[in-house]
């Protein structure tokens, strides 16, 4: 994705690459308001808000400021500006390598390919609405393109919640000093994302006679959950007894692990 970020607002940079992904221009207001939806946390949506306003004191934000110059720059990619969007997408951060191949790996292969992680697209994250594919389209209406709003919420979810975890780590470690491994990134990736489905399952069950409700928590997690149970019990949603929870994928192996 070519531009020229220096001369780009956040707002025109999320614009330009949600128009490649959506092929339609989202107006400043689309922008603004998908920041907010309700698929958002709202911890994320502060984030989200200030990266909007080039709020974070990072990157360029030093440069002009005698003797913290060095601020500017990524303490573990030399010479690289140390941005938001460097930080969340460019550095070579192991921490970041993993969370984002985590998302990569858990999204089901049949909503089509994972989106190249962007500054653009996790700023625009909550504008993001999959339209249904060709095979999934209704037999009787070729021309309905509603989109999928479980696998659209469920891709809400990923992205945000990546991008956060990936800027929490970062702040951990470039303040103080922490340290994280592989096994711990996995973990608190894993941790996150069980939240949001338990937040889910919990409000669905409170809400049990809205079908609604129940219907969008299914068709959001139902392709990425395990459950102590065998087959999977229809009510896994509102019944809170039954035992349910990501399917973590497995690390690759390497040569030591093997």
């Amino acid at each position: 994705m070519e531009y020229n970020r220096t001369t780009l607002s956040p707002l025109d940079i999320t614009r330009y690459v949600m128009e490649s992904l959506s092929s339609s221009l989202e107006t400043n207001d689309t922008i603004w308001r998908g920041y907010r939806h309700k698929d958002i946390s709202k911890k994320v949506q502060m984030f989200l808000y200030k990266m909007l306003n080039n709020a974070y004191c990072i990157g360029d934000f030093w440069s002009q400021i005698p003797t913290y110059e060095h601020r500017a720059m990524c303490q573990l990619c030399r010479g690289e500006n140390d941005s938001m969007e460097h930080i969340l997408t460019h550095c070579t951060d192991p921490v970041k390598k993993t969370i984002w191949d985590l998302a990569k790996n858990i999204w089901p292969a049949k909503y089509g390919p994972w989106p190249i992680p962007h500054i653009g697209l996790i700023l625009g994250c909550g504008t993001i609405s999959l339209p249904k594919r060709p095979n999934e389209a209704n037999t009787h209406n070729t021309n309905d393109n509603r989109p999928l709003s479980g696998a659209s919420c469920l891709l809400h979810i990923l992205i945000s919640e990546s991008a956060y975890l990936i800027w929490t780590m970062r702040c951990e470690r470039t303040i103080r000093d922490t340290a994280h491994t592989e096994e711990n990134t996995r973990k608190r990736w894993a941790n996150v994302i069980d939240r949001r489905l338990q937040l889910n399952r919990a409000i669905a069950s409170k809400m049990r006679q809205n079908t609604k409700t129940t219907t969008a928590v299914r068709n959001t997690w139902s392709d990425i959950i395990n459950t102590n149970t065998q087959p999977l019990q229809q009510d896994w949603v509102t019944n809170l007894e039954v035992l349910v929870g990501i399917d973590l994928p497995r690390p690759l192996q390497t040569v030591t692990t093997r």
